[in-house]
């Protein structure tokens, strides 16, 4: 299936504060999402690359990766949830790694973000039993409640759309989705120790591979073909 891509406008202090870029597909039972968010200005110069597989209906995630690099250190982090040893893996930089029990479903950052896109669509298709409000849901190292809030309209690529709203505690983060199909999120709002970070829906495009899809397939997973040159194809406008 294709690839879709969103790219954010970032603010912060009411300010530009740089660009966000997700891109989500998937490959049998398991989806992959890539986020590439690059800071500058109020909040000074910085790069976020973050990667999950996580199973494509359940949400539960496979693995995640993030590196960051600014203000001169660089940092990567990965975890590894291994079903058939029962045991999540954390490995820190090269050298410092734990691993404990695997006892839970647990999300990623990116897998939650995805796993909400998919109840929105549920609940306007009326396809299935939706979670009580709010609900919770396992992170690595915490859990993550959701309450659903207000419907809101908002201008989505030029046109007046419905979405809904979704508060994350503890944190306060908000995810908006939009109503209508592709029910791409369309508003992020984090909050930060200095700054509330907004993250504002501005393209949506289609592609035709991931750079995630070339690396090695986790055990049980079967992948087909090999690397080819991405490309982009951009949607019209008022889709998603």
């Amino acid at each position: 299936m294709p690839i879709e891509g969103f790219t954010y406008r970032l603010n912060a202090r009411g300010r530009p504060a740089g660009r966000l870029i997700l891109r989500t597909g998937e490959r049998g039972r398991t989806a992959l999402v890539e986020a590439r968010m690059q800071l500058q200005g109020v909040l000074g110069q910085a790069t976020w690359n973050q990667n999950s597989r996580c199973h494509a209906q359940r949400h539960h995630s496979l693995r995640w990766q993030e590196q960051s690099e600014g203000r001169g250190d660089a940092r990567s982090f990965e975890v590894r949830f291994d079903a058939e040893t029962g045991l999540v893996t954390a490995t820190r930089g090269r050298q410092d790694q734990s691993s404990a029990p695997y006892i839970r479903p647990y999300r990623d950052p990116l897998s939650l973000l995805r796993e909400l896109r998919a109840v929105t669509a549920a609940a306007v298709a009326g396809h299935g039993p939706q979670p009580a409000a709010p609900w919770r849901i396992p992170l690595l190292g915490k859990d993550v409640t959701i309450a659903r809030t207000d419907d809101v309209e908002l201008d989505i690529q030029g046109t007046r759309r419905r979405a809904r709203a979704y508060t994350l505690h503890p944190g306060g983060s908000v995810v908006v989705v939009d109503l209508s199909p592709p029910h791409a999120i369309v508003r992020l709002v984090q909050r930060l120790p200095d700054a509330i970070l907004e993250a504002t829906l501005v393209d949506v495009t289609e592609e035709t591979t991931m750079s995630g899809w070339d690396e090695p397939p986790e055990p049980a997973v079967k992948r087909s073909g090999g690397r080819r040159r991405s490309r982009r194809r951009r949607r019209g406008r008022g889709r998603g």
